[in-house]
C-alpha cells in the first residue's frame, strides 16, 4: 500500500484549501456520487471487524444479520474468523465486483490507508464512524485532511467521521455500532439526521418507547464532506419519507437548508443546539445586540417554515402529529370524559390559538338518537356520562363529519381493568377512520402505568399522554399548513466577500462614506455636510438652514447621546459653537434637522451561517432597553417588509393608536426592502445600523439622521 509523506500531503492539502478559499460562493466538497447507495446498497464491506466479543465492527455485520439485509456482507479484519456466519476477510482482492458501500470503523489512524484499499477496489460511497478527528484536536489540517486527499482522488463521498452511520428500516441497512433489537425499532414515515451520535440513539429509543414508526435515520458526525443538507435534500426526495426531523450544534449551510425546506411540502422539524447569543460584538452595534447568532437561527427557520423544538420529546411529538393529516384550520373539538381535563383542554386551545367549533344541531340529533348521555350539548363535549366505551367510535365518526371542525382532541382517562380491551379496540377504530376523514385527531390517553404501554404498543395512531402536549403538536401541524400555503421558496444569491485594496480586516466607513453608501442605495439620508473647521462648520450650517443638528463625526461611537456626541434643534451660530464646545471637537457633521416623527432602526449584518440579515425595529435611545424588533434573512419583498412591521409590539402606534396620525408605512417598507437590497449586493457588509429612521405621518416619508457601516476588507 502506498503512503503519502508529510510533505507532498501538506502539499497538496495546501492547494485544495487554496483553490477552495478562492471560491466566491458556497462549496461543498467533492460532491461526487449521489446518496442513493448510502440506502440501498446491494453490498457492503465492513472495515475493522473481529471476533473480539468488544469489537463494534462485528455489531455492524451481526446488525444486518439481524434486520434481514439480503445483500451480500463483507466482514474485512486482520484475522480470520467468522462473524454472523460470514468469514472474516483480509482484504477485498478476493471479491468479485465492487461493493456499492464500505461502512470503516478502525482506529483513526488507520482511516487513510483503509480509504486507500477501498478506492483501489472502486468503492465511492464510504460511511467512516472512526472517531479521533477534529471533535478531538479541532485540526482539520491532520487526519482529515488525508481523508479528504484519498476521497479527492478517488471520487469519493463520505459520511462521517464520528458517527453511527446509516438506518434504513424499509431494507435492512442497520449499520450503527450499537446492538438494535428488530423489536424495537417500528417502520414508519420518519426520517431523524442527526450530528450527535448520542442524539441519534436516544431518538431511536425514545421512538421506541412512544410506538413511533422511522422510515431512515442518518448520523453525520463531523460533516467532513457530507452534511445535513445533502442528507436532507435526498430524504425529501424519498417517497416514504412524511417528516424529516435533524439534530444540529451548527448549521453548514443555513440559507440551503433555508432553501431546501421553503420548496418542499414536507415537514422539517429541528432541534438547534447551541443557542447562547454571540457576545463579542454587543458593544460595538446595535443590530448585533439586537439579532445573536440564535435569534438569527430562529427567524431564519421562522421564515423557511422549519418548525424548531427544544428536546427530544418534543421532535418525537413532532413525529407523532405528522404521522396524522395536516391540521388546515383552528377550529377544534374538544371531547373529553373528564370536566377537568375538558377545562384544560379549553386553556391548552387558548393557549395556542385554537378556536371552538360549533357543533351543528344534526350532531347532537345523532348523539341523542343513539343514546348517549352526553353532560351538556356544547364544545368542548364531556362524555363523563357515557360508560359504555364502545360508544367513544360514533362520537369521533360524527365529530369528523361535522364541517365546522378542522381537527379533534379526544381525552380518555379510564381503568385498565374493565376498559382495557375497549380503548384498544377504540383505537384501531381511530386509526381506520382517521384517513378517510383527511383530518388529524390528537388522542390523549391517560391509565396505569402497565397499561401504558399496551396502549402504545397495540395503536396504529400517535397517542399523547397530556392534552398540552397534543394541542401543541397541533400548533405545529398548523404552523405547517400556513407555512406551506404562503408559497414559495427563499432565493438567494451569495457574491463572496468583496476584498479592499488598502488594507485586510474590519473598519467603519466614515461618515461622508456611510452617508454617500446609502444615498446611492437610494435611501432618504438627511441633508448633511462635514466639517473640520470652525469656519466650514458656520458655513455648513448656512447652507442647510436652521434649525439643525450637530454630532461627533465618529462611527465607530455607538452611543453617541452618552457620550455628548449629539446637540439637536439648534437654531443659530452661537447655539451651534457652544455645542461643539461642549463636545470638544469642531470636526462634526451638520445636518438639517429632520421633521418629528416616530424613531425607527433598520440595521443589518452578516451573518456566518445564514449571510445577509435585516432587522427592524423601535429606534432612538431606547433601541436596546425596549428590544422590540423583527428579522429575516435579506432579501425581503414589500409583503415580507409589513410582515416585519406587524410583528413588533409597537406597531398598534405606528398605525395609529389612540387618535394620533398613522405613521407613513409605506414609507418605511421601502427603506426595509431598499437596505435589504443594499446588504445583498454588498457582501462586505458587516455590520449595519441606520438608528434611527425617522417616519413621518402617512405621506410624509421617511428620514435617515444616522448610521454607521462596518466593511470586511
Amino acid at each position: 500500500m502506498c503512503s503519502i509523506c508529510q510533505p507532498c500531503f501538506f502539499g497538496a492539502l495546501h492547494g485544495i484549501l487554496t483553490t477552495l478559499c478562492s471560491l466566491d460562493r458556497p462549496f461543498f466538497l467533492f460532491e461526487g456520487p449521489s446518496m442513493e447507495k448510502f440506502f440501498y446498497p446491494k453490498s457492503i464491506a465492513v472495515f475493522g471487524v473481529s471476533v473480539t466479543p468488544s469489537n463494534l465492527a462485528r455489531v455492524i455485520v451481526e446488525n444486518l444479520a439481524r434486520f434481514g439485509f439480503r445483500g451480500d456482507v463483507y466482514p474485512v479484519g486482520s484475522r480470520d474468523g467468522i462473524v454472523a456466519g460470514r468469514k472474516i476477510l483480509k482484504n477485498l482482492d478476493t471479491v468479485e465486483g465492487i461493493p456499492d458501500l464500505a461502512v470503516i470503523l478502525v482506529p483513526a489512524r488507520y482511516a487513510p490507508e483503509t480509504l486507500e484499499m477501498c478506492g483501489r477496489k472502486g468503492i465511492r460511497h464510504v460511511i467512516l464512524e472512526s472517531g479521533g478527528f477534529s471533535e478531538f484536536s479541532g485540526d482539520r489540517l491532520g487526519l482529515e485532511g488525508a481523508v479528504l486527499l484519498v476521497a479527492e482522488r478517488y471520487g469519493m463521498k463520505i459520511i462521517g467521521p464520528n458517527c453511527f452511520g446509516v438506518v434504513n428500516i424499509e431494507n435492512g441497512v442497520i449499520l450503527p455500532f450499537f446492538i438494535i433489537d428488530p423489536d424495537y425499532m417500528k417502520a414508519g414515515s420518519a426520517t431523524l439526521i442527526s450530528q450527535s451520535g448520542g442524539v441519534f440513539y436516544d431518538t431511536c429509543m425514545l421512538c421506541s418507547v412512544e410506538n413511533v414508526g422511522l422510515r431512515k435515520l442518518v448520523s453525520i458526525g463531523n460533516k467532513l464532506m457530507t452534511d445535513e443538507n445533502d442528507v436532507l435534500e435526498f430524504v425529501l426526495e424519498d417517497d416514504g419519507t412524511r417528516v424529516a426531523g435533524l439534530y444540529l450544534e451548527n448549521f453548514s449551510d443555513g440559507r440551503r437548508l433555508m432553501n431546501l425546506t421553503a420548496s418542499s411540502p414536507k415537514p422539517v422539524v429541528v432541534l438547534k443546539a447551541n443557542r447562547s447569543a454571540s457576545s463579542g460584538e454587543i458593544a460595538r452595534f446595535h443590530t448585533t445586540a439586537l439579532a445573536g447568532d440564535d435569534d438569527v437561527a430562529e427567524a431564519a427557520m421562522k421564515q423557511a417554515g422549519i418548525i424548531r423544538v427544544t428536546n427530544f420529546q418534543e421532535m418525537v411529538d413532532c413525529f407523532k402529529i405528522f404521522g396524522l393529516p395536516i391540521l388546515k384550520g383552528r377550529r377544534l373539538a374538544l371531547i373529553s370524559r373528564s370536566g377537568g381535563h375538558g377545562v384544560l383542554s379549553a386553556d391548552a386551545a387558548k393557549r395556542y390559538g385554537f378556536e371552538f367549533a360549533t357543533f351543528s344541531d344534526n350532531f347532537f340529533a345523532g348523539v341523542h338518537e343513539k343514546k348517549l348521555n352526553v353532560i351538556a350539548a356544547t364544545n368542548p363535549l364531556d362524555i363523563g356520562d357515557v360508560y359504555d366505551l364502545d360508544d367513544y367510535c360514533p362520537i369521533l365518526e360524527m365529530a369528523l363529519k361535522e364541517g365546522d371542525v378542522d381537527g379533534i382532541v379526544f381525552v380518555i382517562t379510564y381503568s385498565s381493568e374493565t376498559d382495557g380491551a375497549k380503548v384498544r379496540n377504540f383505537l384501531s377504530y381511530a386509526s381506520g377512520i382517521i384517513p378517510k376523514y383527511d383530518k388529524p385527531v390528537a388522542l390523549c390517553v391517560v391509565t396505569n402505568r402497565s397499561e401504558w404501554f399496551a396502549v402504545k404498543k397495540a395503536a396504529n395512531i400517535p397517542v399523547f399522554t397530556d392534552v398540552d402536549q397534543g394541542m401543541k403538536a397541533l400548533s405545529w401541524s398548523l404552523r405547517h399548513y400556513e407555512a406551506k400555503g404562503r408559497g414559495k421558496g427563499i432565493s438567494y444569491k451569495y457574491f463572496g466577500k468583496i476584498r479592499c485594496d488598502d488594507r485586510a480586516g474590519r473598519r467603519f466607513l466614515g461618515p461622508g462614506e456611510c452617508f454617500s453608501l446609502l444615498e446611492t442605495a437610494g435611501l432618504p439620508v438627511a441633508q448633511y455636510a462635514l466639517a473640520r473647521t470652525r469656519d466650514e462648520l458656520l458655513a455648513a450650517a448656512e447652507r442647510l438652514g436652521y434649525p439643525v443638528t450637530v454630532k461627533l463625526a465618529d462611527n465607530a461611537l455607538l452611543h453617541k447621546s452618552e457620550a455628548k456626541g449629539v446637540y439637536l434643534d439648534i437654531r443659530n451660530d452661537r447655539e451651534l459653537l457652544g455645542a461643539c464646545e461642549q463636545m470638544g471637537s469642531v470636526q462634526c457633521i451638520v445636518q438639517k434637522m429632520a421633521p418629528s416623527g416616530h424613531e425607527m432602526i433598520i440595521g443589518g449584518r452578516f451573518d456566518n451561517e445564514f449571510g445577509p440579515v435585516i432587522i427592524c425595529g423601535l429606534g432612538g435611545i431606547y433601541v436596546e432597553i425596549m428590544a422590540d424588533r423583527s428579522i429575516r434573512m435579506a432579501p425581503v419583498d414589500q409583503d415580507n417588509a409589513r410582515g416585519m412591521i406587524d410583528e413588533l409590539k409597537g406597531s398598534a402606534i405606528l398605525k395609529g393608536a389612540r387618535g394620533r396620525r398613522a405613521a407613513d408605512i409605506s414609507a418605511l417598507i421601502n427603506v426595509i426592502v431598499r437596505v435589504s437590497r443594499l446588504l445583498i449586493e454588498n457582501p462586505h457588509i458587516t455590520n449595519l445600523d441606520i438608528n434611527p429612521v425617522i417616519v413621518a405621518e402617512e405621506g410624509g416619508g421617511c428620514t435617515i439622521v444616522d448610521a454607521k457601516v462596518e466593511i470586511t476588507c
